[in-house]
């Protein structure tokens, strides 16, 4: 099977919980994973973190998955959505001694905008921004 590939958008609140599963049941690959902040201004502080690339096809149906088009005015609309499989997940947590709750993940599922498209797109979509390095 071949790797898929996503756009994760998390909240803030919410990154922690999607940093534990993922160093937790892949430690490599993982700990690369939600570490850009966004915010709608580009400036601190963060109020969600992306990570995008390709993942391994097992998650595909785990994930959740948004799918969005643009309607008669251009706008973005949610054209379907897959809610993903939350006690999987918990399943394979627990399995790799990763600690967290189904709520954690509802949660996270709830608040997570996961897609195909490329990241500039999901990010105008959603009106946010990289957050930038201040200088000292």
């Amino acid at each position: 099977m071949n790797d898929v590939y996503r756009n994760m958008i998390v909240t803030a609140a919410d990154a922690p919980v999607a940093q534990t599963i993922a160093v937790g049941i892949s430690p490599v690959a993982g700990a690369n994973m939600w570490n850009t902040p966004l915010s709608a201004t580009g400036n601190d502080p963060a109020t969600h973190y992306i990570s995008t690339g390709y993942i391994g096809p097992e998650w595909e149906t785990l994930m959740p998955l948004q799918t969005y088009a643009r309607d008669e005015n251009g706008d973005w609309v949610l054209a379907d959505s897959y809610a993903g499989q939350p006690q999987q997940l918990l399943a394979a947590c627990q399995q790799y001694g990763v600690q967290v709750t189904q709520q954690q993940i509802l949660d996270l599922f709830a608040h997570s905008d996961v897609t195909t498209q490329e990241p500039a797109e999901a990010l105008a979509r959603m009106g946010l921004k990289l957050v930038q390095a201040v200088e000292p």
